[in-house]
């Protein structure tokens, strides 16, 4: 979901767009930051053409990014347009030729295909594919979310899934966030092809504090386009949010949902991810349906908990693990939701990297957030009340290499049936 940079007259979060759109509602505010290209769509947009074949369709986006994609500032726009590419993923050269296993994943509301470099590399190396896609509205600038269509997006996942189920014998479906709500809607929706199992990370399946105001988004759209709009800073995800995706956002959210609460739909198995301390996903609303509707004994949940902390006997379930996020020798008050398929030698997000000192600092000027010494700062999830110490958002997951192990082991397992 959205991030921002520290304390401004623009600012809300994730948590408080809700109320901002109630706002709305009675002075149809108006922007904070000058207008520009990056909040004005582009002249194209990316819908759920055919394609011959992924080269075709990788050559294609290229050129829709080419035309579209405003750069931020600070890294090459060649850079940028890299990052923002869907790209597929092979197994790696040491492994057999058949049967093949493939996996389409779904990234998140205003990120982008750079989410899942570091599993597709994981993945790889342990003999199964990936393939990434850009839906409509992403990769280019935050004004192309104006017009970006949920059923658009579904278009697209579906040209996916199809194409890959003719390359692959096990054909897997996955996402991030509102990625994994798509990969869920699909998965139990009952189209074909079918798939062989489903991985959710952090899926939008139920939000924190937030489903009640959804409804209000497409209201507020008629006064404004933008919940926010904030400097860009990030080169592969939006920091600004638009009304419209909270609209479109519902529209998957509500038919995800009725599919999950439908006893006979079909429900294949599960790889769960989420983090304790999500500021966007309702952790609760996950577990319970995990324990209740995905009832297959190879679906598994992982968890990244706070372990000095008990874990409810009303959620026990032997198919739950849960991991340490409690990592003080690292800093670490606990995991976001933004960081959990983010390794941490990744380019971008990673230890030292160029985005992960105080891209999100919580209840700290950014300037100030950059003069403190590194012991002093510690990362966590977005919280709209003061820490006991100056946090900034965590931006990659120390577990990844277990989460990954996790995951392949999941896949291999519904390979083997």
């Amino acid at each position: 979901m959205a991030q921002t940079h520290g304390p401004s007259m623009c600012s809300s979060r994730t948590q408080s767009i809700g109320a901002f759109l109630v706002l709305l509602l009675s002075f149809a505010c108006t922007a904070c930051v000058q207008n520009t290209a990056l909040y004005t769509p582009g002249d194209d947009r990316l819908d759920a053409e055919p394609f011959s074949d992924f080269t075709d369709y990788q050559h294609r986006v290229r050129a829709y990014l080419e035309s579209n994609l405003t750069p931020v500032e600070g890294f090459r726009r060649s850079q940028q347009l890299d990052w923002n590419l869907p790209y597929t993923m092979p197994p790696g050269a040491h492994c057999s030729d058949s049967p093949t296993t493939g996996i389409l994943l779904i990234h998140g509301l205003s990120d982008s295909p750079f989410l899942f470099r570091d599993l597709a590399r994981a993945l790889s190396v342990r003999c199964i594919g990936v393939r990434t896609l850009l839906l409509q509205g992403h990769g280019t600038r935050p004004g192309d979310m104006i017009h970006a269509r949920a059923e658009v997006w579904r278009a697209q996942v579906r040209q996916h899934v199809a194409a890959l189920a003719e390359e692959v014998d096990h054909l897997f479906i996955g996402g991030f966030s509102l990625g994994g709500a798509l990969a869920t809607e699909y998965a139990l929706s009952g189209q074909r092809p079918r798939v062989d199992g489903l991985v959710a990370l952090a899926p939008a399946w139920q939000l924190n504090g937030l489903e009640d105001y959804l409804w209000l988004a497409g209201i507020a759209d008629l006064f404004a386009d933008f919940v926010e709009e904030e400097p860009e800073l990030n080169p592969v995800k939006y920091e600004s949010v638009t009304l419209n995706a909270g609209s479109q956002l519902a529209d998957v959210l509500n038919h995800t949902r009725k599919l999950l609460e439908q006893p006979e739909a079909p429900l294949p198995p599960l790889f769960l991810v989420a983090t304790e301390a999500d500021s966007v996903i309702d952790l609760a609303y996950l577990t319970q349906t995990f324990r209740q509707r995905f009832r297959h004994p190879d679906s598994r949940m992982l968890v990244f908990r706070d372990l000095r902390k008990p874990w409810p006997e009303a959620w026990a379930d032997p198919r739950i693990q849960s991991l340490d996020s409690y990592l003080p020798e690292e800093n670490i008050l606990e995991f976001s939701h933004q960081a959990l398929a983010i390794a941490p030698d990744n380019e971008l997000y990673g230890r030292g990297a160029p985005l992960q000192r105080c891209l999100e600092p919580n209840n700290v000027p950014l300037t100030e957030c950059h003069r403190l010494p590194a012991g002093q700062l510690w990362f966590s999830a977005w919280h709209d009340d003061p820490r006991p110490v100056p946090t900034s958002r965590l931006t990659y997951n120390p577990w990844f290499d277990v989460l990954s192990g996790h995951m392949a082991a999941f896949i291999r397992r519904q390979t083997q049936r």
